[in-house]
């Protein structure tokens, strides 16, 4: 027992120094324990209170985010109902969410009604042109995921029915993580752009209308390597090149050879304005040659520089001005030629008066007969060069009376016939109805001669001759391309050879006087002068179409008349001398020529006065006692006219007859005062048979009145 006692106490004694073993050790622990505590509560009361200085740091940057996200919000939206352009926002399924003020404007919808709407019901758009409703922008966006523009003249429908032009796209409203949860369409209105633009399309459209409906040539071509760039119509129908040749060519295509340096000389220039030049030489494809004035004003072309050329065709013009600078010349040698004509025409008024005076006085066999009768011969040579003279320069008195053309070629052709020799064929072809014109029958002929006279020295190994007459009616514009011709009824002769023809250097000089192709001795060079003076004196044209091998046509044009007859020309008196008691006053201011005039008319058997003056003529005149029966006065007398010497003798003698003489034919009174056939007229100079019969008409006509 006492073992077990002793066991027992030895297991509680082992049991206590375990027991305070541990007791020991729990208090150690314990201590341990409440140390580790008392060090984590400080610890963890640290730790709180730094967390919660973070977490209050974290709570106001928290705020602070959430104000700055509100307040970008609040821009955001600011911004967008801002915006000129108009917004539309949808979700992922095309919904809107989102509308600014533009778009709401546009559209027609509030927000607030369009919101949970599909786009397409709010936003219903079309094609301009064909009205077929355009594909949603928003379903092409999240089909496709990327941005996307407007078609090209798009209308909007809106709500109210108002349509409206726009343009611009649709962008996906993409996620963090790159998912497109919305679209968002911007859009505006291009009203005015669109009307800005369809102006600029109508005014491009008229200007190229204008560029190519153009009367004259235009184009554009690059200055560096002066290719064609733009041609127009006319262009292409003036120098007959396709739209396509043109394109493929550049200026120097179209210049002759030998202007190419002056070409490229010319381009050279840096003309910065509107200029224009010329005239310039430009080949047409068929090679013939026109004359150009070219107006060039700069353009750009995108990165080309370029002129754009307007070229005026002056060929007609240039030939016009060549013809009037002709006409000009021919002018001034008519001048000349009716200046000299007076006092020209007085010298060989005397000569021819005196020799032939000496002639009837000589015996048949008389020596000075013979000289008398050469002198005779070269005065009146001489006198026949100064009527052609008169008739080139138009200074010519014409008898102009009614004819017809087709008698006097048909009488001058047997004339001709022994004129122009056997190996030349006369062939004519006569208008039955040709209409009458109002001419000198005596100058017709002489154009009819003078032409088939040159028309035979150009046939030196014969040919044919063809005349023709033919009526003519041109309208203004067919009047226009002959010279000095208006709108009107004509009757047209024509002269053609089968001759060797002209080059354009002598058909240019052809109408010039003492111009001529004939060797020395041959020719006067005054026939082709002579035609032209008749034919421009009578209100007419003359034209020449000639080439070297092709002969000659020559084609004049005079105003024709309507109705009536042609008068016959009056038959001439045989040489008649005065009758007893017959007295001629006769006015002349050149002593020589009334000296022969007297002695001529006192050869023939009148009585005859003289009056060196207007003064004295009047004076005798105004005598009753004095017998008159005919004034014979010069037309051109000093300080007066022969006309106004005359009106006022009729006032003392009513019944007097007159007869105006002259040898200058250019002078005022013969433009104021008309002559025709009946009018009594005495060319200086003359001879004496002439001055008989002339005096004899004149005494016996019916009436004597000058002017």
């Amino acid at each position: 027992m006492d073992q077990i006692r002793t066991a027992v106490a030895r297991i509680v004694d082992a049991e206590n120094r375990e027991f305070h073993s541990r007791a020991r050790q729990a208090g150690e622990h314990a201590d341990w324990n409440r140390a580790i505590f008392v060090l984590g509560g400080v610890a963890l009361a640290a730790l709180l209170l730094v967390s919660s200085r973070h977490v209050n740091r974290l709570i106001g940057d928290l705020s602070r985010s959430r104000e700055h996200e509100a307040q970008a919000k609040a821009t955001f939206q600011t911004t967008l109902c801002s915006i000129g352009d108009a917004v539309i926002a949808t979700d992922h399924t095309g919904t809107i969410r989102f509308m600014n003020p533009v778009a709401e404007a546009l559209t027609g919808w509030a927000a607030a009604d369009a919101a949970g709407h599909r786009l397409p019901d709010v936003f219903r758009i079309v094609n301009e042109t064909t009205r077929r409703v355009v594909e949603n922008p928003a379903d092409q966006v999240l089909r496709d995921g990327a941005v996307v523009g407007l078609a090209n003249h798009t209308i909007l429908l809106a709500r109210d029915g108002r349509e409206i032009p726009i343009d611009d796209s649709g962008a996906p409203i993409q996620s963090d993580v790159g998912a497109t949860t919305g679209v968002v369409l911007v859009f505006r209105d291009v009203t005015q752009r669109r009307r800005a633009q369809q102006a600029l399309e109508e005014s491009e459209r008229q200007c190229r209308l204008l560029f190519d409906s153009n009367p004259e040539a235009m184009w554009v071509y690059d200055i560096n390597t002066l290719r064609f760039l733009l041609v127009n119509k006319a262009a292409v129908e003036r120098y007959g090149y396709t739209r396509e040749e043109f394109l493929a060519m550049t200026l120097r295509d179209i210049r002759p050879p030998e202007d190419v340096a002056l070409l490229e000389a010319d381009v050279r220039k840096d003309e910065t304005r509107l200029h224009t030049d010329g005239p310039w030489r430009h080949r047409k494809k068929d090679g013939s040659i026109v004359y150009v004035e070219i107006t060039a004003h700069p353009i750009q072309l995108g990165d080309l520089s370029g002129k754009l050329v307007m070229a005026r065709d002056i060929t007609d013009r240039r030939r016009l001005e060549e013809q009037l600078r002709q006409s000009q010349k021919l002018e001034a040698i008519g001048q000349l030629a009716g200046g000299i004509a007076h006092d020209f025409n007085n010298l060989l008024t005397v000569i021819e008066g005196y020799a032939e005076l000496i002639h009837i006085d000589q015996t048949l066999h008389s020596p000075l007969r013979h000289s008398a009768h050469e002198i005779l011969v070269a005065s009146q040579r001489a006198a026949s060069l100064t009527q052609q003279l008169l008739a080139f320069s138009r200074r010519q008195v014409v008898q102009t009376q009614r004819m017809n053309l087709n008698p006097s070629i048909s009488q001058t052709r047997r004339m001709l016939a022994r004129l122009l020799g056997e190996d030349i064929s006369i062939v004519t072809a006569l208008d039955p109805d040709l209409a009458d014109i109002h001419a000198d029958p005596g100058q017709i002929d002489q154009i009819i001669i003078n032409l088939a006279v040159n028309a035979r020295d150009a046939m030196d190994r014969g040919g044919t001759l063809t005349i023709e007459t033919a009526n003519v009616n041109f309208t203004a514009d067919e009047a226009k391309r002959h010279v000095g011709l208006s709108a009107g009824r004509y009757v047209r002769l024509a002269i053609s050879d089968t001759g060797h023809g002209m080059d354009e250097a002598t058909r240019n000089r052809i109408f010039e006087p003492f111009f001529t192709t004939k060797p020395a001795g041959r020719g006067t060079g005054l026939g082709l002068s002579t035609v032209y003076g008749i034919v421009k004196q009578s209100g007419g044209a003359i034209e020449t179409y000639s080439e070297p091998g092709k002969g000659t046509t020559f084609k004049i044009y005079l105003a024709a008349l309507s109705g009536g007859e042609a008068k016959a020309e009056p038959v001439a008196l045989a040489y008649p001398v005065g009758r007893a008691g017959e007295t001629v006053l006769v006015v002349e201011d050149d002593e020589t020529v009334r000296a022969i005039v007297i002695a001529m008319l006192a050869a023939l058997g009148y009585s005859v006065l003289k009056a060196e003056t207007p003064d004295d003529a009047l004076r005798l005149c105004a005598d009753p006692s004095v017998r008159i029966d005919l004034l014979l006065t010069d037309m051109v007398l000093p300080h007066t006219e022969g006309t106004a010497i005359a009106q006022q003798a009729r006032l003392h003698r009513p019944d007097l007859k007159v007869l105006l003489m002259s040898g200058y034919t250019e002078h005022a009174v013969l433009r104021r005062h008309a002559l025709d056939q009946n009018t009594p007229f005495l060319q200086k100079p003359f001879t004496q048979p002439v001055l008989a019969r002339k005096v004899r008409e004149t005494l016996e006509s019916g009436s004597g009145a000058a002017g």
